[in-house]
C-alpha cells in the first residue's frame, strides 16, 4: 500500500510516536485497558434520551448524529466521562449526559456503553443507507491519507490508530470509524482543528487535524464511512495470493463498489492544495 520504504519508515516512526504520547498520561484512566464493563440489558434502560438522536439501537437516521452501534466500549465510556466531567463540550451532550442519574463508579454509563457497544452496525437502517455513494477519485483520495498517510505534511496514516479495517483498538479506546457518518467525521475533524474538542489522549487528534486541509479531511470522512472492515480483514489463512488479488480488484480497496459514484461523478467539495 505504501508508495516506497521510506515512505512506510516515515510514517511508521511518526505513528510509534503518536502511541508512545497518547499512553504514559492516560495510563490511569479507568477506560484504559478494561474488558467491557456493564450490563447491556440495564444500559438498555437507560437510553431513551439517548435514542432520540442516536436511534434505539444505536444507529443513527441523522448523519450529524454518530453511530453509537458497535461501537468500542472504551472510547463510548471515555466520551461519557468527558462529556460529565465538562472535558468534551458540546451544547447537546453536556446537557443531556445530566439527566443519566449517577451511580458508583459511573455503573450506569458503563451499562449504556455496553448496551451500544453491543448493537451491530447497520448501514441499511441508518442515514448510511441514503448516504450519497462516494465519487470515485474523492475516495482514493481519502483511501490514500486513511491508509498512508501524507509524510510531506507529517500526517501519520489513520489506520496507525485506528486500525486499517476502520474498527479501532479497544484497549486504547480508540474509536472505530468504518461506517461512521461522513458528515459526523468531517465536523469533529474540524472541531479538533480549531481547538473547539480537545479531548484527544495527548492532543494527537488536535495536531493531526490541524495538519489537514478542508479538502483532505472531507476525502478521509467520505473513505471511512464507506469503508468495509471484511474487505480489508482479508479471508482468513486460506491463500495469502487469493486476498492480494482480491484487494487489487476492489477500485478503491476497502470500499465496496456499490457504495462508488463513477468516475464521472463530481463532488462539490475538492482536495486540491488550495483547501
Amino acid at each position: 500500500m505504501f508508495q516506497d520504504t521510506s515512505q512506510a519508515l516515515r510514517i511508521a516512526i511518526f505513528a510509534s510516536s503518536v502511541l508512545i504520547a497518547i499512553s504514559p498520561a492516560h495510563a490511569g484512566a479507568s477506560y484504559l485497558g478494561v474488558a467491557p464493563q456493564g450490563n447491556a440489558a440495564k444500559g438498555a434502560d437507560n437510553i431513551a434520551v439517548c435514542s432520540s438522536c442516536h436511534g434505539a439501537h444505536g444507529n443513527s437516521l441523522k448523519p450529524e448524529f454518530p453511530n453509537l452501534a458497535g461501537q468500542n466500549y472504551n472510547y463510548l465510556l471515555k466520551q461519557m466521562e468527558n462529556f460529565r466531567s465538562g472535558a468534551r463540550q458540546n451544547n447537546t451532550m453536556s446537557a443531556m449526559i445530566q439527566t443519566v442519574p449517577k451511580a458508583p463508579g459511573d455503573a450506569n454509563l458503563q451499562d449504556i456503553a455496553r448496551y451500544f457497544s453491543s448493537q451491530p452496525l447497520d448501514r441499511k437502517a441508518n442515514a448510511n443507507a441514503t448516504a450519497a455513494k462516494a465519487p470515485l477519485t474523492l475516495a482514493n483520495e481519502g483511501y490514500r491519507i486513511y491508509q498512508q498517510g501524507i509524510p510531506a505534511q507529517r500526517v501519520p496514516s489513520c489506520s496507525a490508530c485506528h486500525m486499517p479495517s476502520g474498527l479501532g483498538n479497544a484497549p486504547m479506546a480508540i474509536p472505530a470509524l468504518a461506517g461512521q457518518h461522513a458528515t459526523y467525521i468531517e465536523a469533529q475533524l474540524k472541531l479538533f482543528a480549531t481547538g473547539k474538542r480537545d479531548n484527544s489522549p495527548g492532543h494527537v487528534m488536535e495536531m493531526i487535524a490541524r495538519r489537514l486541509r478542508p479538502g483532505q479531511r472531507h476525502a478521509v470522512a467520505v473513505y471511512s464511512e464507506a469503508l468495509d472492515p471484511s474487505l480489508i480483514n482479508g479471508i482468513g489463512p486460506r491463500d495469502y495470493a487469493e486476498y492480494i488479488k482480491a484487494l487489487a480488484s476492489q477500485k478503491v480497496p476497502g470500499v465496496p463498489t456499490a457504495a462508488l459514484a463513477t468516475e464521472a461523478a463530481t463532488d462539490s467539495k475538492k482536495t486540491g492544495a488550495g483547501n
